[in-house]
Formats: C-alpha cells, sequence, structure tokens
C-alpha cells in the first residue's frame, strides 16, 4: 500500500511543493507514486527526474489555463459534471489498482470525491487558508470591491463578512455536489470545505500568521460546520521553491549592476495585468528580471529587462507577485519585499499577512496604474524598513 502525491501541475507552486514532499518522503524511507494528469508544469517532475504517472483524461495546456483562470473567478468552474465524473472514475480505478493509502494534493479537486469513493483519506498543503483563519476573522476582504457604497460600510463588517463568505459560500460546488449524489457519497458543504483535506497540513508560521501550532493541533470541526468531514490541522511549516538549477552566465552578468534589482513573477496573470506592470518598469532606472512560463512571449528584452523563467528573488530587492504562497514564502526566505495583486482570496490573505509585518504591499488591481505602481515601488526600494522587516520574518 502507498501513498498518492497527485498534484495539479497546472501551478508552478503545487508542482513544485510536490517535488519537496516527494523529496522528504524519500529521505524517511518512503517512496510515494507520483501522478497526475498532466499538464503547463509537467517539466519541472521531468527535471527533477521523478517518476510519475498520467492519469486520464490528460489536461491540455489550454485545459490548464481554463481551471486556473476559474481559480481567479474568469471562469465560472472548475469541471463540467460530464468531466468531473470522469476525472473521478479514472481516478478512483487508479487508487485501487495501486493500493493507495492515502491521496496527497494541494489543488487536484476531483480527489475530493475520488478518495471518498474508495474509502481513503485525503491530505492537503494548505497554506493559510484553513478554518481557524476565517474564524478568528484574519482573512481580508477584495481591495478591489471596496468601491463605491462598500466604501462607507465599517471594516468589521466586511471582514466578518469575507470570513462567513469563505467558510460558507457555495460557488464552484454545484458540479461536485451533482457528481457526489450518482457515486452516494457526502457532498460538499462549501468553497472551503472542497479545498480541504481530512488531513490539511498548514504550510505557515505561526508568528507570521498569527495562529500558535498549539491552536491549530486542538481545533476541530463541530456537526454544524461548513465542512463535510472531520478535518485534522496538521502544522507542517514553509514549503517553498528551488527550482530550475544553476544560473546561466548571461543572467549572472545581468544581475552585476549597482542599480536596483526587481523580480517580476505574475505566471498566473491574465495578460492584461501582466502588460500593465511591463508597461510600468519599462522606463525604470533599476534592472528588472521579468519572469514568464506560460504567458505569450511578447514581452520584449531590453539592456535594463530580462525575460527568463528562473527564480532569482535571492538576487533582487523587490519582487512584484500575485501573492500564492509559494511565491510569498520564496520572498521571505530571500529576504525579499513584496508588491502583490491577488487573484483569489488566498492570495489576498498572503499578501496582506506580509503587508501587516510591514514587509511589503497587498494592492488592488486598480493600483496598476501606472502612477499608483511606481510610487510604491519607489517606496519600497527606498525605505530599508521593508527589506529589514523582511529579514525579520525570514528569521
Amino acid at each position: 500500500m502507498s501513498i498518492c502525491l497527485f498534484p495539479n501541475v497546472a501551478y508552478l507552486s503545487e508542482t513544485s511543493r510536490a517535488v519537496a514532499i516527494y523529496k522528504a518522503l524519500r529521505r524517511i524511507g518512503e517512496t510515494p507514486i507520483v501522478a497526475t494528469h498532466g499538464g503547463t508544469y509537467e517539466f519541472v517532475l521531468q527535471e527533477e527526474r521523478i517518476p510519475y504517472r498520467v492519469v486520464p483524461p490528460v489536461m491540455t495546456p489550454e485545459r490548464c489555463r481554463d481551471y486556473v483562470l476559474a481559480n481567479i473567478g474568469k471562469k465560472p468552474r472548475f469541471y463540467s459534471a460530464p468531466e468531473l465524473r470522469e476525472h473521478v472514475g479514472e481516478e478512483a480505478s487508479f487508487f485501487r489498482a495501486h493500493e493507495i493509502r492515502v491521496a496527497h494534493i494541494g489543488f487536484t479537486l476531483s480527489t475530493k470525491l475520488s478518495s471518498r469513493v474508495v474509502g481513503i483519506p485525503l491530505s492537503t498543503t494548505h497554506g493559510s487558508f484553513f478554518p481557524l483563519v476565517f474564524e478568528k476573522r484574519l482573512a481580508p476582504y477584495r481591495k478591489d470591491f471596496n468601491r463605491g457604497p462598500i466604501r462607507l460600510l465599517p471594516e468589521s463588517w466586511k471582514v466578518r463578512f469575507a470570513n462567513w463568505l469563505y467558510s460558507h459560500g457555495r460557488s464552484y460546488t454545484g458540479p461536485f455536489n451533482a457528481v457526489a449524489r450518482e457515486l452516494g457519497i457526502a457532498p460538499v458543504k462549501s468553497v472551503a470545505d472542497l479545498f480541504l483535506g481530512d488531513y490539511t497540513f498548514v504550510t505557515d508560521t505561526p508568528e507570521i500568521v498569527g495562529i500558535s501550532t498549539q491552536e491549530m493541533d486542538a481545533w476541530h470541526n463541530g456537526s454544524d460546520s461548513g465542512y463535510s468531514s472531520s478535518i485534522r490541522l496538521i502544522h507542517a511549516g514553509a514549503i517553498y521553491a528551488e527550482l530550475f538549477g544553476e544560473l546561466e552566465q548571461n543572467v549572472l552578468n545581468f544581475l552585476k549592476t549597482e542599480k536596483p534589482k526587481i523580480f517580476v513573477a505574475l505566471t498566473s496573470s491574465a495578460e492584461d495585468y501582466l502588460s500593465a506592470v511591463y508597461d510600468c518598469i519599462q522606463d525604470l532606472n533599476a534592472r528588472v528580471v521579468f519572469c514568464t512560463t506560460t504567458q505569450p512571449k511578447r514581452f520584449e528584452a531590453s539592456e535594463d529587462i530580462l525575460i527568463t523563467d528562473h527564480i532569482l528573488m535571492p538576487l533582487c530587492d523587490l519582487a512584484i507577485i500575485h501573492g500564492g504562497q509559494g511565491s510569498v514564502q520564496t520572498a521571505i526566505a530571500s529576504g525579499t519585499p513584496v508588491i502583490g495583486f491577488a487573484l483569489q482570496p488566498q492570495q489576498n490573505l498572503n499578501l496582506q499577512l506580509v503587508e501587516n509585518h510591514g514587509a511589503g504591499f497587498n494592492l488592488p488591481f486598480s493600483a496598476l496604474k501606472r502612477r499608483r505602481l511606481r510610487a510604491r515601488i519607489e517606496a519600497v526600494l527606498s525605505d530599508p524598513q521593508f527589506a529589514g522587516n523582511m529579514n525579520r520574518l525570514k528569521e
């Protein structure tokens, strides 16, 4: 019987976490089976020489892109019911054939149902987005929504509603519950329930998120909660990317400068957001590493702009990111302040925690207007307190 790591390789952050978990399991004598539906960052598993199996249906790069867009609200659902039914059936067959005793994911959401079909526990690495955060009302509301009459509402109301919505809202659950009814298994009770596993590993630092390890270990969900199974929280600590091998000489030469160095990694972004940042940084008196992996290759290099797929945060003075936990933790481990634009609620929380500690800015997309973004970039680069605060988080 085996552990199965089943990453959704539409996401670089999830793929890098699966790599780290695989290596950690190997160090303690476990050899997990790695499976995936394939997709954008499958090449990372290949570069890391990790054996894996592709389970049908295979996700094309276009399908991966749609999945990511659903995650940020640009598409109405992760799966159609027929597609989800196929994913669940193939995964359940795979789990049975390989005698899997526990499935571990990040965001392969179909396994919420396939693990129940087979009767095995589901394990997740879930960052800072877990029930205690909602109960303590730590998750921020989206700053982009703070417009018009909403701006007049008390802050406490907006925060309370946001945290209730994350733990009780039912968006995205329709296809899952339609298939669950067909299969005679427990339905998904909320959007947070969809993302959580029977064992939910909290990959954050208690001092940063503001919740102690003792509180995490002691938490349990009651029968009236917005969750459909008994969830155990387990503190695991930070897991962040250390991928893409040795730096090429042209990259090292580019970074040999007295100018400030900025790392832009908006790898899950819609092209219009990426273009707005690119337009802002083109004439900065700085060296900019513009990280692209899946976006159209229309962004041009110059003397001060390098287009690459290398992760270079430790060598830069500022990172501009969307706020996925992998990116945020890489920035923290590097001591690099961040400016972020959250595409979805978990990113919003990750960035807000950094801003709360004075190590960067969590900005609405309206701030992408050239003047406002430029002012924030200059603030971070000119004030050493941002780097000092990020180094405190690094420690």
